[in-house]
């Protein structure tokens, strides 16, 4: 009895040294989300993020052995900066590729969603329906976002040809501007149209721009060799998920749709 008591405290014992061996070999990275881009990205009613971006990131955390993710709401003015400073080493908040981004950060190869771009405007206006429609016209986008981008080069192509009122990133305010008429137009990404111009009743109606592509998005890393590193694991595990299909019924979960494929985001918009 005494030995069988002393084996299984050995047992025992060993057990937990395991657990606490793989606790340890475990490295944590700290994920940066805007918090403020339902449904990509939000906070709970814990004030914690959440959101379709998040969700993702857990079941990429679930499977790899040797990796931890914490969550942190960033405002978008100040994420890249704080990527800059290290101050996390992973953003996963609907970032898209530029060249500009290229030149300072790490991009993923596998995309865990696919974007399309496009133009709100108040309900009932009929001059409105893709980029070419806005020569004249005033357009609040985010500072520094994918959507600024597209209208910065719109721009330089056009003469300055569209007004750019820039804003901090919060959605719902630029819809509202547009509904109160403070923005002829704001760029968004159609399924967080739908999201909050249906949760907020807004007198705002949406087209998918004519002159823009969909575009695959993927998770940014810190520039530097365990940037690198982990770039390749999370590459890994983001193929995993597209191919046992839990991408797709995240995307399913969150927009209501999938969105995780060019050509489901391009059919989505045909059949809106």
């Amino acid at each position: 009895m005494k030995h069988n008591a002393l084996s299984a405290a050995k047992s025992l014992a060993l057990a937990a040294a395991l657990v606490l061996s793989f606790s340890a070999s475990a490295e944590n990275f700290i994920i940066a989300t805007e918090g403020a881009y339902a449904p990509f990205n939000y906070l709970n009613d814990q004030g914690q993020p959440d959101g379709y971006d998040i969700a993702v990131a857990k079941e990429v955390d679930a499977l790899l052995d040797d990796v931890s993710f914490s969550y942190q709401a960033v405002e978008w003015s100040g994420i890249f900066a704080g990527l800059d400073a290290e101050k996390y080493q992973v953003i996963v908040s609907n970032v898209a590729r530029n060249p500009q981004r290229e030149e300072k950060y790490l991009f993923g190869d596998v995309p865990y969603v696919w974007d399309a771009t496009a133009v709100a405007y108040k309900k009932g206006r009929t001059d409105i329906h893709g980029l070419a429609d806005l020569a004249g016209k005033s357009v609040k986008v985010a500072v520094g976002s994918s959507n600024a981008h597209i209208v910065e080069s719109w721009n330089e192509q056009h003469d300055n040809a569209i007004k750019v009122i820039y804003g901090d990133g919060e959605v719902t305010k630029a819809l509202l501007d547009v509904q109160e008429g403070r923005a002829d137009a704001t760029l968004v990404d159609p399924a967080v149209a739908a999201l909050v111009i249906k949760s907020q009743d807004l007198e705002v109606d949406y087209n998918v721009a004519p002159e823009t592509s969909i575009v695959p998005i993927y998770w940014l890393f810190v520039k530097n060799d365990a940037g690198e590193v982990l770039k390749h694991k999370v590459d890994a595990a983001l193929k995993t998920l597209h191919e046992n299909g839990t991408l797709k019924t995240l995307s399913e979960r969150f927009f209501n749709g999938d969105f995780t494929t060019e050509e489901a985001v391009k059919h989505a918009s045909q059949h809106r």
